[in-house]
């Protein structure tokens, strides 16, 4: 065997590990998805606000923060926030703080109501789309109160579809 073939094996065996080391990735990537079994209803039930601090038709802002283990330390780690209200008839509601358009985060509105500060959607207090370029009202999430504490479930929602759908 000549020394020219003995170098083009192993520059063929090099050039083909090079092209499944850049590969793995990808198909890690689209078949993963495939293979998890959790579904959105498996979000975790965040603890946001203390039942007290509500203020009838008056939102509130909640951080939702979930514990996470990396290594040897458990972190609070910050996934987002929500605007909690207190109804007339004593229910709590709870909407998701990302916009439906592009996720930019929903402030209040000092005409009354939501906007989102980089498309100027607009949403009423309820949670309801008034106009701009969202293509659906506010995302509402599941609450409980447990013990005068009031908890959310972290669920997240596909941005930019008029269908709501949690991811």
């Amino acid at each position: 065997m000549s020394r020219r073939a003995v170098l083009a094996g192993i520059a063929t065996g090099a050039g083909a590990a090079a092209a499944g080391a850049a590969v793995w990735p990808l198909a890690a990537a689209i078949v993963d998805p495939l293979l998890d079994d959790t579904s959105p209803q498996d979000a975790p039930w965040v603890e946001v606000a203390g039942e007290k601090e509500l203020r009838l038709d008056v939102p509130l802002k909640a951080t939702v923060r979930v514990a996470v283990r990396d290594g040897f330390f458990t972190t609070l780690v910050e996934l987002g926030a929500v605007w909690l209200q207190k109804r007339p008839d004593g229910k709590i509601t709870a909407l998701s703080n990302t916009c439906p358009h592009l996720g930019c985060g929903i402030g209040l509105d000092p005409k009354g109501g939501f906007a989102c500060p980089c498309h100027d959607s607009r949403f009423a207090i309820d949670g309801s789309y008034v106009n701009g370029p969202s293509p659906r009202s506010m995302d509402p999430l599941p609450v409980r109160v447990e013990q005068g504490r009031v908890l959310v479930q972290a669920l997240r929602f596909a941005t930019g579809t008029k269908v709501r759908r949690p991811i």
